[in-house]
């Protein structure tokens, strides 16, 4: 009777430290909300932060623009301005897309300049960008005009590669595709509106009008970069 007593309050006594040890449990609801929170936070940390760079992208929208349209009809309205032949407007062509290979090779350079500020890189570029289309646009003569036409070649293929890191820089490095693949969509955009965009203001200004056009939109993208600080504190590509 004694041993039968003893194990009667040692099976109460375990029975109690199971009930106390199942209340201290979160529930199986508990348990679904914490993964729930863990799952929302893993999103937010997984989602790009538009609002960091939209700036960037719609420079890049305007910048890319203005040269589509500068470029859509250029070997007919350099030909009505200056009286150019097809040969000479080739050799024009052939000089700039040589300038900017060789530019290309030196955006290294360049960048090693700016000490890796990429932001400030793209602004000037995008500033010498409108400077030259507003050079072109009122060039006197073929001279001077190939002169600006050269500068300008310069200046978009340091623009161009600026840009991609600046938008890079801004997100992180889980990011960069979804970076790259959105910054082509914005430049497949412009190549559909450019040539339309050129041919009306070609319509309404003759041949003036693509270089005014392609000169505002420069200035446009050059003043919204401008006007938008940059975020102090951003994450990195190489976070």
């Amino acid at each position: 009777m004694l041993v039968q007593a003893v194990l009667r309050v040692a099976g109460d006594q375990v029975c109690q430290n199971q009930f106390v040890t199942k209340k201290d449990l979160p529930s199986s609801s508990n348990h679904r909300s914490f993964d729930k929170a863990e799952e929302g936070s893993a999103g937010d940390k997984g989602r790009v932060d538009w609002r960091n760079i939209w700036e960037i992208m719609s420079a890049q929208f305007l910048l890319g623009s203005a040269m589509l349209v500068y470029r859509a009809d250029f070997a007919v309205t350099v030909s009505q301005r200056y009286g150019t032949s097809n040969t000479s407007n080739g050799y024009i062509s052939a000089l700039s897309s040589t300038v900017a290979t060789l530019t290309g090779f030196a955006v290294g350079s360049i960048a090693d300049v700016y000490a890796g500020n990429t932001r400030r890189m793209f602004l000037h570029a995008a500033v010498a960008e409108s400077f030259s289309l507003l050079m072109t646009a009122i060039a006197p003569n073929v001279t001077l005009f190939i002169v600006c036409h050269t500068a300008l070649a310069f200046a978009t293929a340091v623009g161009r590669v600026a840009s991609i890191q600046t938008l890079l820089d801004r997100g992180s490095k889980r990011h960069t595709g979804a970076l790259i693949g959105t910054s082509a969509t914005v430049m497949s955009v412009a190549r559909m509106f450019a040539p339309t965009a050129s041919g009306v203001s070609q319509e309404l200004l003759s041949y003036f009008g693509p270089y005014f056009l392609s000169t505002a939109l420069s200035v446009t993208g050059t003043i919204v970069f401008l006007i938008i600080p940059s975020k102090t504190h951003t994450e990195t590509h190489t976070e």
